[in-house]
């Protein structure tokens, strides 16, 4: 902790990450009452010309207030999302403004922090504050020009049949037609972005599909918690590639066992090109994708009745997120993205009668904005076909992306 840790940078580079990796660190804090995770970030980031690139401690960090009642981080050089305990990734750029400047040549530098440490100096932090943490540290630099092509491995951690009644494997994912059609409707999505993605298909053990296949926990993501370690599987094939997981279910947070979410990052960004890290993929619910009666898929990408198209459209998401993209606009209405050329969907403009009054409320009760919502009526309401939106419904989400979106994809270290 507090090590100056400085690097070079060289000419022509389209992006930085700076990835810390724990030795020794404790796994939560807690702040102001509440017992959050201890998150590896760098304290400050310098530019070769001393201009700080990034200060967890600037209460500005996060974005500024905008015209339309929400948070804009667009106009920030870097944007930390937070939520990386043990295994922390920093890419640069991922915001408008960091776009547009790139990334200087020359000696940059940056302070080893993690939340534990900054609750060694910061008031509000009552346990959990350690200055003696260690990290194993690596800077990945990725030459220009921006890439085109990224391998992807699935790994079938889901133990279930294809509509044939044999059980899914890697090998026959190549011949049943709606793995295929999956393939199909995720690679188009990344067409999006000017990316080629060449698809690849692992099997697990049997313990293994036992222990993460089926009702893997939402809100149990610390780094001991079964999606974490189900993550270490990708050290099991080293390389620069973007890893996704298939399960049968994954259990929502208070629902009585019925509820679920189609899918979660390890951390947004991920940290690309470290496989076998406690963050290193991200997780997507396969439960459509043999499902009878979700099998309406003639015609173009049908997320409402084709159980192979949404799977597909949910790696995509969530490929997304771990190459730094975030919700164009969350479901409060109130944050939006670090770009500037998405579209946002303010809740006080967009948000029904009924739910404006309810406008920058935190409660349960709060309003959450659809996609069909955000369709660009009324003027101002926009987002909700982009494939970043938070909410994928049928009939709106259509997997747009916009150039700024496209251009983070390609400067990430997994698109060569």
């Amino acid at each position: 902790m507090g090590d100056v840790v400085t690097f070079n940078v060289p000419a022509n580079t389209g992006s930085l990450t700076i990835m810390q990796q724990a030795d020794l660190a404790s796994l939560t804090v807690t702040y102001q009452g509440s017992v959050i995770d201890n998150s590896a970030v760098p304290l400050s980031i310098t530019k070769p010309d001393g201009g700080l690139a990034y200060d967890d401690l600037d209460a500005g960090a996060g974005g500024v207030s905008s015209p339309d009642g929400g948070i804009d981080p667009s106009g920030e050089y870097s944007f930390y999302a937070g939520g990386t305990p043990v295994a922390g990734a920093f890419t640069i750029p991922n915001t408008s403004a960091g776009l547009a400047q790139g990334v200087p040549a020359g000696a940059w530098k940056f302070v080893v922090n993690d939340y534990a440490n900054e609750c060694t100096f910061v008031s509000g932090c009552n346990d959990g504050g350690l200055n003696t943490n260690t990290y194993q540290v690596s800077v990945v630099t990725r030459p220009l020009p921006a890439g085109s092509t990224m391998e992807v491995n699935f790994y079938i951690m889901a133990d279930i049949n294809t509509l044939t009644g044999t059980q899914f494997t890697a090998a026959n994912a190549a011949t049943d037609p709606g793995v295929q059609l999956m393939v199909q409707t995720f690679k188009g999505l990344m067409s999006n972005a000017a990316v080629t993605a060449n698809v690849h298909f692992f099997d697990v053990t049997a313990a293994e599909r036992a222990r993460y296949g089926t009702n893997v926990s939402a809100t149990d993501t610390g780094p001991c918690d079964e999606i974490s370690q189900m993550f270490t599987i990708s050290g099991q094939h080293p390389g620069d590639t973007m890893n996704l997981f298939l399960v049968q279910a994954i259990q929502a947070a208070n629902s009585g066992g019925t509820g679920t979410v189609v899918g979660i990052d390890g951390t947004i960004p991920g940290p690309s090109s470290f496989n076998g890290t406690v963050h290193s993929g991200a997780v997507v619910s396969a439960a459509d994708l043999f499902a009878v009666g979700q099998q309406n898929c003639s015609g173009g990408v049908n997320i409402g009745s084709c159980g192979p198209d949404r799977v597909g459209y949910i790696a995509a998401h969530e490929t997304g997120h771990f190459l730094g993209l975030l919700h164009t606009t969350e479901a409060d209405g109130q944050n939006f993205d670090t770009l500037a050329d998405t579209a946002k969907c303010p809740c006080t403009t967009c948000a029904s009668a009924q739910d404006k009054p309810n406008c920058g409320s935190s409660s349960a009760n709060g309003p959450a904005l659809l996609a069909n919502q955000c369709l660009g009526t009324p003027t101002g309401c926009g987002g909700g076909n982009n494939l970043m939106f938070w909410f994928l419904q049928a009939g709106a989400s259509q997997g747009l992306l916009t150039a700024e979106q496209a251009q983070v994809i390609r400067l990430n270290p997994l698109v060569q």
